[in-house]
């Protein structure tokens, strides 16, 4: 039995309510979410990764498929640096799937023809997306920023897949040029008249013939759509009924969340399902992917993730538009006058086995932690006699912090700037930035925290990347 052997999710921090995006008259309804200035696709898919593997092994994961439509680069994988992130083993499968809103579920399918081949056991997928609408376009109201990923094999299913059904368009109606950051739409009511509503009805219609299903044997419908005006009508003319088996598409507190919606409702789905349930699920983008699920007995065993519902429950609203702009790197304040760093790939690759993997180094002479790795341990002076322990999954307690009102890199556009010592449990002491800690006055010596990838600072074409601190959510 192939399907979802786990589930997780994430969803940024900070919210904006949609009342406020508008220069005058009156704003939409809700709120959606919002990527912080040190997040994007790949920062947010390893969060979603780290939920979706909380008490697990990751180095059991034998492939990696990313599905993102605003990768951070034009040229080099995601999943890649997501894998080594998070300190997969190195001959693993890893592939970028992009350029499409169904990307994630189309690399579901493609995970588990893999599983079903043979070539891998367990294999990994995630699907984030940070995507930009012009500003204050309807396209910037109802998105969202926010990550899924889901593991897949064929034991321990939670899930069990059931028959997929597929097929492509070269309709367009939503794009992005390569040389531009903004989404764009053609006109709404030709989009959703000539493609999202045809096509979806259509692919739903013709997958319950396929699986040999009606309306009522599904538990559970979920699908993404432009907003919920049009998601609601595809329900409704198939039949479903909207109150009890449509999933919610949680428009108003999170919003469309690009290639990441089909799977990040998915999730939700799964974090109420019980088993015997059955759950169609349908995305789309430049065509229709769907897939039918049935829920095992194992589902219970996968109750401790903060999922969907967990993260849409820990937030902070932003004050202004402009606070919004600011973390999107529209619109930009004078930082102090600092030379800029530029990142040293070099010194990155050297260092990868402690920026990228958090590793320290162990004594076997003495036992002594130190991070970052050195050869030379500084309590006995012993050389090249060390060890590579992983810090990633041990208890963290903040040992001491402070912050600065002042920014000193451009990327900080939500000050203070924050730095942390923390204590990593039984282990070692690190001193790193901190990040998604909102009042300062909230923050207390012992409290515990968290670590999650964040970019640094890009200067020119150069990201870097590492590990913070913040506080539990």
């Amino acid at each position: 039995m192939i399907g979802i052997c786990s589930y997780g999710a994430y969803v940024p921090l900070y919210r904006l309510a949609r009342e406020i995006m508008v220069l005058e008259g009156k704003g939409g309804a809700g709120e959606r979410s919002v990527a912080g200035a040190d997040e994007d696709a790949l920062t947010m898919a390893i969060d979603a990764i780290l939920d979706c593997t909380k008490g697990m092994d990751r180095g059991s994961i034998e492939g990696l498929l990313n599905a993102t439509t605003s990768s951070p680069f034009a040229e080099k994988q995601i999943a890649a640096a997501a894998a080594a992130a998070l300190d997969f083993k190195d001959n693993i499968i890893a592939a970028d799937i992009g350029h499409s809103l169904r990307a994630g579920l189309t690399a579901v399918r493609l995970a588990a023809d893999t599983v079903k081949a043979g070539s891998a056991k367990k294999v990994m997928v995630t699907a984030a997306d940070r995507r930009l609408g012009t500003p204050l376009s309807a396209m910037e109201s109802n998105g969202g920023d926010g990550a899924a990923a889901l593991l897949l094999g064929d034991k321990d299913v939670i899930a069990s897949i059931e028959g997929f059904y597929s097929f492509s368009s070269d309709f367009t109606d939503t794009w992005r040029p390569a040389t531009d950051q903004f989404v764009h739409v053609w006109s709404d009511r030709f989009a959703v008249a000539e493609g999202y509503q045809p096509m979806m009805q259509q692919a739903l219609a013709a997958a319950m013939k396929k699986f040999g299903i009606e309306p009522k044997d599904v538990t559970k419908l979920v699908y993404n759509g432009p907003d919920a005006r049009t998601h609601g009508a595809v329900a409704t003319a198939l039949k479903f009924d909207p109150k009890t088996q449509v999933q919610d598409p949680l428009f108003s507190v999170l919003g469309n969340t690009g290639a990441a919606f089909p799977l990040m409702l998915l999730v939700a789905a799964l974090e109420k399902a019980k088993a015997g349930d059955s759950i169609l699920v349908a995305a789309y983008g430049d065509g229709v992917d769907v897939m039918l699920l049935k829920v095992t007995d194992d589902i219970e065993k996968a109750r401790d993730r903060h999922g969907v519902l967990g993260y849409l429950k820990s937030k902070k609203m932003l004050p202004s538009y402009v606070k919004y702009l600011r973390l999107r790197h529209l619109f930009f304040v004078e930082s102090s006058r600092m030379t800029p760093i530029t990142p040293g790939l070099a010194q990155l690759w050297r260092e990868r086995d402690s920026m990228y993997k958090l590793h320290a180094s162990k004594c076997k002479q003495c036992g002594w932690v130190e991070f970052p790795i050195r050869r030379i341990c500084p309590k006995c002076y012993s050389k090249d006699d060390y060890q590579q322990v992983k810090l990633l999954d041990q208890k963290v307690k903040l040992y001491s912090f402070s912050t600065d009102t002042i920014p000193t890199i451009p990327e900080v556009t939500d000050p203070p700037q924050g730095r942390a010592i923390i204590d990593f449990e039984g282990s070692t002491r690190m001193e790193l930035e901190m990040t998604d800690f909102g009042n300062i006055q909230d923050l207390k010596v012992g409290q515990p925290m968290e670590m999650t990838f964040r970019r640094l600072e890009r200067q020119g074409d150069v990201a870097a990347y590492a590990w913070k601190c913040k506080p539990v959510r």
